[in-house]
């Protein structure tokens, strides 16, 4: 039976601080997304700055999910 170096099976799976990135962006969208509907809901406009600082946070998270390490 071949076996495959172990350089190839780590060059496949993504690294830790990758998926912990993506996690990161994915309950910071979902929190956002709870908040832009609490302002709907309510008629208060704190909710709104809190979602789109929440927005703004998921999106840096993904960029730092999806760049290039040799930046």
């Amino acid at each position: 039976m071949l076996r495959r170096p172990s350089s190839d099976i780590r060059s496949h799976q993504p690294p830790v601080e990758r998926v912990l990135f993506v996690l990161l962006s994915v309950a910071f969208a979902v929190t956002a997304a709870l908040q832009f509907f609490l302002a709907d809901a309510m008629s208060v406009w704190w909710p709104l700055v809190l979602a789109a600082a929440l927005t703004v946070a998921s999106l840096i998270c993904l960029y730092a999910a999806l760049r290039d390490p040799g930046d």
